[in-house]
């Protein structure tokens, strides 16, 4: 068979389950676990792991250190204005919320929720092959979270995997009365392996840089800057790091990162106008970031959409994982 889709207890924490989703022609596999939020725990091409392990899930799920790819809801990053038509987001004391250095709240509220699994299966024919994995989570009032984004919603994720690449699709419908900010988004962390992270190579495809202070939030002011392709180790730039966001996305837009035998390349198919690129210096990762809205997403400084009730919102996203320098 070509798509496969088999279950077992996740090697570091055996009480969750871990769903793998795998493309045996092209020897690629990725692991999600619904119940620690959704989060992709693993990605592999060609028997090696290309995503950023960092200290693991269960310190994820625990205390919301980020790895692999993890999904950033209701809201991502950091968190300053609280209000949204005319309610407030509590989120001092609220269960769920994590800080940062700067005591701001960041990457939203899911890191150990339970994600209900309705689909999952392998289909090898028909117009539609590949291995599926979806699943939602009824974010409403009875939530010990709920206080931090009072706007009742199902959040679905859809996964497949065909050939060597994985889709996200990721689903906001309102439930409620009220109408439903969307904020959220994902932090996949990328590793390649079998290379120094100063040998890694990053194209960077963004042309709006948003200017952020010193608590990496958007001041409202965008810059056009170059896009590049960028040699991490650089010695004639002092080597590089980015923690930056960028606006104006366009859909389809592709980045990638690349070292050793593999490039990693993401794809902003639709629903993200915003990226983050994050590479710090004292860690070998480089996270891209599909984002539906900015840092501090209800400030005002950008227009933000909301959905309906009734209504929902889907925005989807790639990673396809190929040889180095071979374009997709």
């Amino acid at each position: 068979m070509t798509y496969q889709v088999t279950t077992a207890p996740h090697p570091e924490m055996p009480e969750l389950t871990a769903v793998t989703l795998s493309s045996a022609d092209h020897d690629f596999e990725v692991t999600f676990v619904p119940a620690a939020g959704m989060v992709g725990a693993s990605l592999i091409s060609a028997g090696q792991e290309v995503l950023g392990q960092r200290k693991g899930l269960a310190a994820y799920c625990a205390g919301g250190h980020t790895f692999g790819i993890p999904l950033l809801a209701p809201w991502a990053n950091r968190l300053v204005a609280n209000v949204f038509d005319g309610v407030e987001l509590v989120t001092d004391g609220t269960p769920g919320v994590h800080l940062d250095e700067n005591g701001l709240p960041i990457h939203g509220l899911l890191a150990g929720a339970t994600f209900t699994v309705t689909r999952c299966e392998a289909i090898n024919s028909g117009d539609q092959p590949g291995a599926w994995l979806v699943a939602e989570l009824d974010f409403g009032p009875d939530r010990p979270d709920f206080a931090a984004f009072p706007f009742p919603h199902t959040l679905e994720v859809s996964v497949r995997v065909v050939h060597s690449r994985v889709d996200l699709k990721t689903t906001i419908r309102a439930t409620g009365d009220a109408r439903v900010p969307i904020a959220f988004g994902w932090h996949p962390y990328f590793a390649p392996p079998g290379a120094d992270r100063q040998d890694w190579t990053l194209a960077q495809p963004f042309a709006h840089s948003v200017v952020l202070d010193t608590r990496s939030v958007p001041t409202g002011e965008v810059l056009r800057v170059p896009v590049s392709v960028d040699v991490l180790g650089d010695p004639a730039r002092g080597g590089l790091t980015y923690d930056n966001l960028y606006s104006q996305v366009a859909p389809g837009t592709r980045c990638f990162l690349e070292g050793g035998k593999h490039r990693i390349t993401v794809t902003y198919d639709s629903g993200y106008p915003y990226a983050i690129l994050y590479a710090p210096a004292e860690d070998d990762v480089v996270a891209i970031e599909p984002m539906t809205a900015p840092t501090d997403p209800l400030a005002g400084a950008f227009d933000i959409r909301a959905v309906d009730p009734g209504q929902s919102f889907s925005a989807q996203y790639s990673i396809a994982v190929t040889a180095s320098g071979v374009g997709l």
